[in-house]
């Protein structure tokens, strides 16, 4: 389903956001069914599952099954489960907790709400999703841990996404959101799961590229049609690698060979093209190994990974313990290296995979997984990517190749629970990691767990759904060409074309399954550069004029 904020209206406690529920059911399922749920779910007494279950009896169209889910989840997680059998709705009423809910450090404390988690949607511009949550943890002074969302965005931009966090209530939150720079906080309800990475079903972008120059409408149609109806290489974009000259994949490389001083070393070295200020705290970090006057020059919005660090070596009186430092990091930041590895293989078995085979066709000693569209089923929630790791493809032969599309074909990110395909381009992952002292095989054998990479497949060709575009003109580069929802909140209209403006404008909105890249989509029609020294400067430029 489509995430946008909104709203900051929230739900009350518990009995207050299970008299919202069906003044929200209502409307969806009619007013009798809706006070027949009511009536169920009221009953205090312990009794059977089947007494407990109450099928509405009729069939459900698609959109009402959806909604259903959606206010469900919602506003009644702890109350009711939901679930459909032969297109028909059961609703099973849940037990009533025999203790109440105590937070994660075994404290018991006082929480009348409907869920251990306040879930909400977070919109942001111009700043990565680690450091927004950072923000608001500061601001809580609660632990950054408490939050969860389901998958990072791009720095460069105005995203929303939907985030939970571990018993801090709404009326938190709304304060926080009125300290928020350059971000804002809306749509709260109440669950009893966190949001974790992977669960997501896709992504919605709205692209302007402005000042387009040297094409117009007649000259981009092929390349456009082209994108809606072929697609284009589901490469990893450089965001996954970074935008430094010293990449991710390669500070990767030394966490899963437990090289540690080295991994810090890098994380801390001086590089080309950062920000003066930034620059500055490097070098003085490169000549004094001095953590404490480091930090001090460190802006904390641009280093999360290195005041982390630099903050343990200051507490801790010593720079020896680099495994110790390494670990102060957040779990999702120091898991974003050693992904980034995996990508960096992938990306090269996707191009030795197109150069010898082409993208006709499946062919024998592929991998595949029958692509599907990845909006089913919007109420679930998606596999996260080591359950995706336990799908298992099928293998292509002579026999069952004309099966399968270029869109079924898989290649797999390297670990120690996957296939690999039965052709040349297995060579590429033993090569290539052979040249970094490692090896696929070896991923499992890592002295801490969580860096046992299984691995996982990703299909190497996608389409992107509802492709859409539109020409525009304008003359003001400062105004928006696009509306974002909190200009939709304060009710602004979206803007318009204006027929003889001096700049040309092109206007894209589409949705990619996740972990899919936007910017690998606009260098297929663009062919414009995504090298790390290019990018880098986008992101210096757009810090210069925050």
């Amino acid at each position: 389903a489509e995430i946008e904020i909104d709203a900051l209206n929230v739900p009350g406690d518990a009995q207050a956001a299970f008299d919202e529920a069906f003044v929200r059911l209502e409307p969806i399922l009619g007013a009798s069914d809706a006070a027949r749920i009511k009536s169920h779910l009221e009953v205090t007494e312990e009794q059977t599952l089947e007494q407990r279950s109450l099928v509405l009896g009729r069939e459900l169209d698609k959109d009402q099954r959806k909604g259903v889910y959606m206010v469900t989840n919602n506003f009644l997680p702890t109350r009711v489960t939901c679930e459909t059998v032969d297109g028909q709705l059961r609703f099973i009423r849940r037990l009533p907790k025999d203790k109440a809910p105590s937070d994660k450090r075994g404290q018991r404390s006082k929480w009348a709400h409907a869920g251990d988690y306040c879930h909400f949607v977070m919109q942001k511009e111009n700043q990565d999703s680690m450091d927004t949550l950072q923000q608001i943890a500061r601001t809580l002074k609660c632990n950054a841990r408490v939050f969860g969302m389901a998958g990072t965005k791009d720095k460069r931009g105005i995203t929303v996404q939907k985030c939970s966090a571990f018993r801090i209530a709404h009326d938190r939150l709304i304060w926080a959101s009125r300290k928020l720079r350059g971000g804002r906080l809306g749509n709260f309800s109440y669950g009893e799961k966190e949001i974790k990475l992977g669960e997501l079903g896709g992504n919605q972008f709205t692209i302007i590229l402005r000042h387009v120059q040297g094409a117009n409408a007649v000259s981009l149609e092929p390349v456009l049609l082209g994108i809606r109806n072929t697609g284009f290489i589901n490469y990893f974009g450089m965001q996954r690698f970074g935008t430094q000259s010293i990449s991710s994949h390669t500070i990767g490389i030394s966490v899963l060979k437990s090289d540690w001083r080295r991994v810090i070393d890098l994380i801390l070295c001086p590089r080309i093209g950062e920000r003066d200020d930034v620059a500055k705290a490097r070098n003085v970090w490169d000549t004094t190994r001095d953590p404490k006057a480091t930090l001090e020059l460190l802006p904390r919005r641009a280093a999360l990974a290195e005041h982390s660090v630099l903050q343990h070596f200051v507490k801790s009186g010593s720079t020896n313990n680099c495994s110790a430092a390494f670990a102060c990091i957040p779990r999702n930041l120091r898991l974003m290296y050693v992904h980034a590895y995996q990508s960096f293989i992938w990306n090269h078995a996707v191009s030795e995979r197109i150069r010898v085979f082409g993208t006709k066709g499946a062919v024998p000693g592929d991998l595949v997984i029958v692509a599907s569209d990845f909006s089913d089923n919007a109420h679930a929630k998606s596999k996260a990517p080591e359950e995706e790791a336990r799908v298992v493809p099928v293998l292509v032969t002579e026999e069952n190749a004309s099966d399968y599309s270029i869109y079924d074909v898989v290649l797999p990110l390297p670990g120690w629970d996957v296939r690999y395909p039965e052709h040349q381009v297995k060579n590429v992952y033993e090569e290539l990691m052979a040249k970094d002292g490692l090896s696929p095989s070896g991923l499992a054998k890592h002295p801490l767990k969580e860096y046992r990479l299984a691995g996982a497949y990703r299909h190497f060709l996608i389409k992107p759904r509802d492709f859409m575009y539109e020409w525009m003109r304008y003359n003001d580069d400062a105004l928006p060409l696009a509306r974002s929802d909190s200009d939709a909140i304060e009710g602004k209209h979206d803007p318009e074309s204006i027929e003889f403006g001096q700049n040309v404008a092109l206007k894209l909105k589409f949705d990619l399954p996740p972990s899919a890249y936007a910017t690998m989509l606009l260098r297929e029609l663009m062919r414009t550069e995504t090298a790390a020294g290019y990018q880098t400067q986008l992101s210096n430029n757009t810090e210069s004029k925050e």
